[in-house]
């Protein structure tokens, strides 16, 4: 069985932007681990992000905590690199939350060793370039999605895209991540939308 780090390092490896001596220097500047249990977070609104984390294992979920009801936004599993990017960036509070909903290990890598990395390796430039063109693009086809279809046919399309949430992710968050109601989500998968 794989260790965080062994895990962490694999990814990096994987990564076609970072040659091996870059994958070893981000790897190294990748210090700070934390264990979280089922409803810990790893980010609350007001708290200022510091870090970007990789998911070694366990499933979290990124939601905005509205009045009335939370809006999923998001979910990271093992092998997701995430953090609350807008308050990592802009260095201010969070407005949403990072939740663990399962027992997870993050490794996590500080804003100035990332920067760092950043400034002393191009190909660890490219990496975060593309991670957060990755995230944009996500966002923008997902917008599209929830104006432009119907729930059945958001349910189908997570459920091609990523078939595995629905073992790992309670209904309920799914369905706010789908925006739709979790009754509504119950009739669509036994085919009664």
């Amino acid at each position: 069985m794989s260790t965080p780090g062994e895990k962490l390092f694999s990814f990096l490896s994987r990564q076609p932007q970072l040659p091996r001596e870059a994958a070893l220097a981000l790897h190294e500047r990748w210090q700070t681990q934390r264990r979280l249990r089922r409803g810990d977070f790893l980010c609350a609104p007001g708290k200022t992000e510091q870090h970007v984390w990789f998911v070694a294992d366990g499933v979290l979920r990124l939601y905005y905590p509205a009045d009335e009801e939370e809006v999923c936004v998001g979910f990271a599993y093992e092998n997701n690199v995430l953090s609350s990017f807008p308050s990592y960036v802009r260095q201010q509070p969070s407005a949403f939350s990072i939740q663990a909903l399962r027992p997870c290990t993050v490794l996590g890598i500080s804003r100035s060793d990332f920067q760092w990395a950043r400034e002393h390796w191009p190909g660890v430039a490219l990496f975060w370039g593309d991670l957060l063109a990755f995230a944009l693009t996500g966002i923008i086809e997902r917008e599209i999605e929830i104006a432009t279809t119907t729930p059945e046919q958001r349910y189908h399309n997570l459920l091609a895209r990523a078939p595995h949430l629905f073992q790992l992710v309670p209904l309920k968050h799914i369905a706010s991540y789908l925006r739709i109601k979790p009754e509504t989500l119950s009739r669509v998968r036994a085919g009664k939308g």
